[in-house]
């Protein structure tokens, strides 16, 4: 892949900064590059304070000026967890053995009016009736 250096950029959007806990976030990460060659898999912000809601990716092929241009997006929906600055850390590509970083992001969450989503309790583990409290016929 000679020259994709120069041919190759990442780029991530959000669709806002400051939401609240009613709201969810679109995280897009887009990579476009001068080549068909087949690029790797990106590496994603595990999104650790956010739940993911829905993904998607699409793809593009576009001849411009006589110039092929590919492009990836990936799409995150996200909701986040707590309130608060949450982070959300860069995407990253390897390409030749040089890294590309996305932007990193913080997020300002305050309270909105729904309750949060309880917590999943673990299974209840059967009791079984000591001797004393089992009922025999």
């Amino acid at each position: 892949m000679p020259g994709l250096a120069q041919e190759l950029k990442i780029e991530a959007k959000v669709d806002k900064t400051s939401i609240t806990t009613d709201e969810d976030l679109i995280y897009k990460l887009i990579i476009s590059s001068e080549t068909l060659e087949s690029l790797p898999d990106p590496e994603f912000p595990d999104f650790e304070n956010f739940d993911v809601l829905s993904s998607a990716q699409t793809s593009q092929i576009s001849l411009d000026r006589g110039k092929l241009k590919s492009l990836l997006v990936y799409v995150f929906i996200l909701r986040p967890k707590e309130v608060g600055s949450l982070e959300i850390r860069p995407s990253k590509i390897v390409v030749n053995k040089k890294e590309y970083f996305s932007e990193q992001f913080n997020i300002e969450v305050t309270p909105g009016t729904r309750e949060p989503s309880p917590q999943p309790r673990p299974p209840k583990e059967k009791e079984i009736p000591s001797e004393s409290e089992q009922i025999i016929l």
